[in-house]
């Protein structure tokens, strides 16, 4: 179900293209495709691993695709609308793994991976939030701001993966 909830955010968001205007909002597009997929390749086995228990879990895997949806949609608006649909997308994914580390008996390399992506996950909300706040205090071109997300974003995902030693692939 899941991976075809994913197929079908990549799906619709392909109807967007012609709506987009700015040079940043084809990068964001770009990107947010790369980033679903990159997601979607540790998501996937993880969540087969650790299924879901209970109704908490589904309102958050819910929450998790409603907001890839909406950061596929955010492309076309503002970088705020992007920025805040991203930190939507990131707390999904920390509620899941928080949900992950109380629900199983995580097993020693699951956990560098849990820990490793928590940490990450809460570096890029509130680097996606003082990105925000940049832009509004300091007046900052919205393609510079944006490629300095990516940047970080970037960065977090290498980060993220050498401190768990690897790609998470199952």
């Amino acid at each position: 179900f899941v991976d075809i909830m994913v197929g079908i955010v990549l799906g619709l968001g392909f109807q967007w293209w012609p709506e987009l205007h700015e040079p940043w909002q084809y990068i964001a597009f770009v990107f947010v495709y790369f980033d679903i997929v990159d997601y979607w390749i540790d998501y996937s086995p993880t969540l087969k691993k650790y299924p879901l228990k209970d109704q908490v879990d589904i309102f958050i895997h819910s929450l998790i695709i409603f907001s890839m949806f909406l950061l596929t949609l955010a492309t076309k608006k503002t970088l705020d609308y992007f920025l805040f649909a991203f930190i939507l997308y990131r707390v999904g994914d920390l509620l899941w793994l928080v949900r992950i580390k109380w629900e199983y008996s995580v097993f020693e390399r699951d956990r560098k991976f849990i820990v490793s992506w928590s940490i990450f996950d809460s570096v890029e909300i509130l680097a996606a939030a003082a990105i925000i706040g940049a832009g509004h205090i300091y007046g900052i071109s919205v393609l510079l701001l944006f490629l300095s997300f990516v940047i970080i974003r970037v960065t977090t995902r290498i980060l993220a993966s050498v401190s768990y030693k690897q790609l998470y692939y199952r």
